[in-house]
This record gives structure tokens, sequence and C-alpha cells, in this order.
């Protein structure tokens, strides 16, 4: 049976995993970073004329400070897009995966004249959102509501099973993800345990940190999403 790393936050996990255990991997779990919520008091909304989403994890993160749905929620990418559906927003938009799409997607939307852009998010994040937007003259507001932590060290069983070359796959959704999972391999002097393995990453910023590795095949998804990866997953039997 071909064994599968799932990198992702904890909350993130499923219905990934068994999505892959559909396709007879079994599954193993090492979140290399996970999520901190902030407890913070009620978003001032009153000058908003939109919400944008660059995780799964700003959706969850504003609706444990806010109960107003009634903005239109602008996403990154389908994932957050469920998400925001899932948390309540009657419209919802959905870009193609990145920063820069949901900058156009913004553009193609919302005035500049209308009030502000609230980017529930982290305080590091990927790409430069703010840049982009006020290129066009929107106005534009991050709201740190959570954190991503990184881990310190791999879990033992993740050791364990590199060693013995028992994980066949790893997955990456994140650019994050794969610089800190490296950065652990290569603390515990594992990198030559990942010759061999196939390497399955969201987007060509994921797997621009594996292309020093020898010996691992490195494959990216058509488009930013899911149900791509599982895509790409399924075609490599």
């Amino acid at each position: 049976m071909i064994t599968h790393l799932v990198t992702r936050p904890q909350a993130d996990q499923e219905p990934f995993a068994s999505e892959l255990r559909l396709l007879g991997r079994e599954v193993c779990f090492d979140a290399v970073f996970d999520i901190v919520f902030q407890n913070s008091a009620e978003l001032d909304l009153s000058d908003v004329q939109a919400v944008l989403f660059t995780s799964a994890n700003g959706v969850r993160a504003y609706q444990l400070n806010s109960k107003d749905r009634s903005f239109p929620a602008l996403c990154v990418g389908e994932s957050s897009a469920e998400a925001a559906r899932e948390c309540g927003f009657e419209t919802v938009y959905s870009a193609k995966g990145d920063v820069g799409d949901l900058a156009k997607l913004v553009q193609e939307k919302l005035s500049t004249k209308k009030g502000v852009l609230l980017h529930p998010a982290a305080s590091k994040i990927a790409g430069d959102l703010q840049v982009d937007l006020d290129q066009f003259g929107y106005f534009y507001r991050r709201e740190v509501l959570y954190e991503a932590m990184s881990s310190k060290v791999l879990l033992k069983q993740t050791k364990k099973l590199l060693k013995e070359n028992k994980i066949n796959e790893i997955s990456f959704f994140s650019p994050r993800s794969s610089k800190v999972f490296l950065a652990l391999v290569s603390q515990e002097n594992l990198v030559s345990s990942l010759e061999g393995l196939i390497i399955y990453c969201l987007s060509n910023a994921v797997a621009d940190c594996f292309e020093q590795i020898r010996g691992v095949k490195v494959l990216v998804s058509e488009q930013p999403n899911r149900a791509d990866m599982i895509k790409l997953i399924a075609s490599n039997k």
C-alpha cells in the first residue's frame, strides 16, 4: 500500500485525507504548522464593503469575531470559498488560487469608492495583496486574527517512517508548509530519506524549495485547489 504523508494543519486535514483513503492510500499526518486563533473584540465593520479571504483559516477567524454575513466574500480559491459558504456568506466569489488572481477578482466585482476591503488574516501572509490593491485605489485593511505556529520538530512517527523509507508520497498546500517541512527534515539529517518520494504541490510557489533536492519527483497541481490535487495524485498510482 502507498503511504501518503499529509502536512496540513489539523483543521484542514479532512476531507482531503478521506479522499486519499478512497484512492487506496494509507494516510499519516504531521502538521508542520498549526493555527492559533486570537481572542479579540467584535470587529468594526462600519466602513467595510467586502471581506477578502486568502485561506479557510481566515474564514474561521472571521467567524469567531463577527456574526455579520451580509458582505460579499471574495476568496482566493475554492477551498476558502467553500468555507465562506459553510460559514453563512450568501454572496461568494472565488479566484483561481493566488493573491494576484484575487486582486483581479476585486477589480471585476468591487468599486474603489464604496468602502474598505477587510482581510482577516495571520500576521505573516503570502503575496502582496495590499500592494496589488493599493495601486488600483482600493482601501485595504488587514485584521490579524490568528497565527500560524511552525512546528519545532518532526513527529517521532514521521522520523521513523522516513528513516525506514516507508513514506511514498507527501503533499504540500502552501509555501510555508513545504519550507518548514524541509527545514525540519534538514535539522534531523533526513534529506537523503526523501530520495524516491513523490512530492505533490499545490502550486509552483509551493514546489520551489524542492528544486535542489536530489532524487525526488515533484508534481504540481494543474489548478491550485484540493480537487485538482486529488486528480493529480489519482493519476500516479
